[in-house]
């Protein structure tokens, strides 16, 4: 089983694994945004008036999707293996896949700004995963230790939060609260949200790696009740997370909504590391700092790249050529 590797193994299957998420979701990332392209410049015309040697974009659209749907399986499993720190480092890194393919394949520009960004994303990315938590380091610490108490007390604040948030996120559909909130208020609920979904379900992820799973299924769902609620969490968190970032492509800028997501969820995700899992409790002093740093480093990174337009949060209305670039 996946608990029972070498730390060694466990290490290099869990960053692959990693680098494996980052390249089928940027590239899914990519044929979507390429397919689209590619509609709007035929005036979403059909399969049959192409040249049989043009690639169909709804097909194009449907690998984008597919691809991006399967990151998260290597995505899940990875964060069985190594640090939360590691993992979300590395997705940090994703901003810089993408924005390399997006130069190549969709001839968008690369500024100043965004190529020092990449520099230090990249920088920050190889020094986190190179002096950063081993396996060994942080589960010797917390082995056999299921629910241990700051995980408890972690989780029963941040999901009443989340479901605080959700709850004023929706209030607008109920006719009795209609107009009692501010659209302000809705632009930093809903990022909130989506970020907070995505970081929780990286605790309960963390926390199925450190119990022991089913040898026989289905019946041994029934057998092993905290890794079967485990999963459901996983799954029942993931599906909030989808439908939060369907709900913010529909009702936010794309340029406010995924950074400030992102940036809010990696956030927590640190926090998690360092004080929920303490992951840089068994690393020196300087191996610790340089841990930091680089994962600080891969964020600020990521931000210079891709930062939120704050301007934008009073203003539904975004120009399209602003969205192709982003």
């Amino acid at each position: 089983m996946l608990h029972q590797l070498d730390v060694a193994v466990r290490w290099i299957l869990g960053v692959s694994l990693c680098f494996v998420n980052l390249a089928l979701s940027s590239a899914g990332l990519i044929m979507q945004r390429k397919a689209h392209i590619l509609m709007e410049q035929q005036g979403l015309a059909s399969d049959t008036s192409m040249s049989p040697s043009t690639i169909s974009p709804r097909r194009l659209l449907h690998a984008g999707v597919f691809f991006y749907i399967i990151s998260s399986v290597p995505d899940v499993v990875a964060y069985v293996l190594v640090p939360q720190v590691v993992c979300i480092t590395v997705a940090c890194f994703r901003m810089v896949v993408l924005t390399i393919l997006a130069h190549h394949f969709l001839q968008e520009k690369l500024h100043c700004h965004v190529i020092f960004g990449m520099a230090i994303c990249t920088l920050g990315t190889l020094v986190c995963v190179s002096f950063g938590p081993r396996p060994g380091n942080f589960t010797a610490a917390l082995a056999g230790e299921f629910f241990h108490p700051q995980v408890s007390v972690y989780l029963v604040v941040c999901l009443s939060i989340l479901v605080i948030l959700l709850i004023v996120e929706h209030m607008e559909a109920w006719p009795c609260c209609r107009g009692c909130v501010s659209k302000k208020v809705y632009h930093i609920t809903l990022p909130t949200c989506t970020g907070m979904a995505f970081a929780l379900e990286k605790v309960f992820n963390t926390e199925i790696g450190f119990l022991e799973p089913p040898r026989q299924l289905p019946l041994g769902l029934f057998e092993h009740p905290h890794w079967t609620s485990m999963l459901v969490a996983i799954g029942v968190l993931g599906l909030l997370d989808f439908y939060l970032n369907l709900r913010g492509a529909k009702r936010m800028p794309v340029q406010v909504f995924a950074p400030l997501a992102f940036v809010l969820c990696t956030s927590l995700q640190y926090f998690q590391s360092v004080f929920v899992f303490d992951e840089l409790r068994e690393l020196s002093a300087f191996n610790a700092g340089l841990s930091l740093l680089g994962a600080c480093g891969s964020l600020l990174g990521t931000l210079m790249i891709n930062p939120p337009r704050m301007g934008l949060l009073g203003n539904e209305s975004v120009d399209s050529e602003e969205v192709v670039k982003t």
